[in-house]
């Protein structure tokens, strides 16, 4: 049969099918071509052909295979692959116009040897393995839908493998020939891809000082799971990705993947400082009859912040006991994490009249004898206040604290040698509310 294609004429031939073409299936033709130099007096420019899929036996509704402008007059075999994208009952068989004829508006087609069916073509898709970087642990397997079983199978990097699986493969391309029991075939490209594989690890220190309690959590992605984890360079290797009962130190890991694919690490796991008493303050009870004794703990380590027991029982955040009779005292100090640690402390008794007194001179040279006035305090006060006047009553100095000390200065500047006179307001420890005043000389 044969036909031409141009302004004037459309030729084509139909066929209608006992079974429909379905969508998304692929099917195989083949048939023999050649192009004749001219049609009774018309020229024609090249030969073409293409097919069509049809609900109409005089319509192309969608392009399924065309052979592209070909000058042959001699016949050529060709196999067309067809994959529509709906169900046809028709294929229209024509000519079409290339678009590249010079001088003439005809293309034709000879059309020979129409094999006798459609037969379907095997649909092929992989299940792909990559494989780890360096090494030849990818594989591939064909999966097979539609065409007519037993299927062969072809590979082109190894013609003797003739198998649906190949394994042991570095990472590249790879090309098979699926051909199915009624003689249709078809070719198909996979590729296999290479990883590595990437470890994490989230630390948890231990929680004090020599503690063996840290944990090291290794993440392994990227690869082919499970995974199986060591800490012993591959000797042992555990399931799960978590590391307990840790010591601070220096950890190395190693992951493997389920086909052996090898990972590592390094992890350091530290801890907190020891929890240690750095220095004790002490204030001894400040005469014969009160209670005023005083513990400060000064504390480093550990992790903050920290708490204070001096009864094992209650625990406070402030680092300071107050109104202390003489005796020995445990002191117990933890952090955030219960770490623990303790300190024995002593207070005594000054066995003294309870009384405030304020001396009358102080030579602030630099000389460590006398340098600072301030008053003694034998009591337990409070409501403490002690303001310096000079003789025209400008203060130059105040402090409200027992243990605040003058040094001589004035706004940053030395005073001249001189009488002050002072003033001091403090409640005592019998809850007297007492005033005593007075003068002291600076000696430069």
């Amino acid at each position: 049969m044969g036909g031409i294609y141009g302004t004037k004429y459309m030729e084509g031939i139909s066929q209608q099918l006992p079974t429909p073409l379905k969508a998304g299936t692929a099917y195989q033709v083949s048939f023999d071509l050649a192009a004749p130099a001219k049609y009774d007096t018309l020229i024609m420019c090249g030969g073409s052909m293409a097919i069509y899929g049809s609900n109409k036996p005089d319509e192309q509704q969608e392009l399924l295979w065309s052979s592209g402008p070909f000058s042959h007059e001699e016949w050529k075999r060709y196999v067309a692959v067809l994959k529509p994208t709906k169900d046809y009952n028709y294929i229209v068989l024509m000519p079409n116009l290339p678009g590249t004829c010079a001088g003439s508006r005809y293309t034709a087609c000879l059309i020979d040897n129409l094999s006798p069916a459609l037969t379907v073509i095997p649909d092929v898709s992989f299940r792909v393995q990559p494989t780890c970087s360096g090494k030849s642990t990818g594989n591939i397997k064909v999966i097979v839908n539609g065409g007519k079983p037993p299927f062969t199978f072809q590979w082109s990097h190894n013609n003797a493998l003739v198998q649906d699986s190949i394994g042991n493969l570095s990472a590249g391309d790879y090309e098979v020939t699926v051909t199915s029991a009624s003689g249709t075939s078809t070719k198909s490209m996979v590729r296999v891809n290479e990883y590595v594989v990437n470890v994490t690890t989230t630390l948890t220190p231990p929680s004090c000082y020599g503690n063996k309690n840290g944990i090291i959590e290794v993440k392994a992605t990227d690869g082919l799971s499970p995974y199986k984890y060591s800490r012993d360079n591959g000797i042992q290797f555990q399931d799960h990705p978590v590391f307990e009962k840790l010591k601070a130190g220096n950890y190395s890991f190693l992951v493997n993947d389920r086909v052996g694919c090898e990972a590592r690490s390094q992890a350091i796991l530290s801890q907190p400082a020891p929890l240690e008493v750095e220095k004790v303050n002490v204030k001894d009870v400040s005469c014969s009859d009160t209670r005023d004794g005083r513990i400060q703990l000064n504390i480093s380590g550990g992790t903050q912040p920290y708490s204070f027991s001096i009864d094992q029982v209650t625990w406070q955040t402030d680092n300071s006991f107050g109104q202390l009779d003489a005796g020995n005292y445990r002191l117990l100090i933890k952090d955030q994490h219960n770490c623990l640690t303790e300190t024995i402390s002593t207070i005594k008794r000054n066995i003294r009249e309870c009384a405030v007194f304020v001396p009358t001179a102080f030579s602030p040279n630099g000389d460590g004898q006398n340098d600072l006035f301030r008053a003694k305090v034998h009591d337990d006060v409070h409501d403490y206040r002690l303001d310096v006047f000079t003789r025209w009553g400008q203060t130059v100095f105040s402090t409200n604290s027992p243990d605040g000390a003058w040094d001589g200065l004035f706004k940053g500047q030395q005073l001249p040698t001189a009488t002050y006179v002072w003033v001091l307001l403090y409640t005592d420890s019998k809850q007297q509310a007492r005033k005593q005043t007075g003068t002291v000389m600076l000696i430069r």
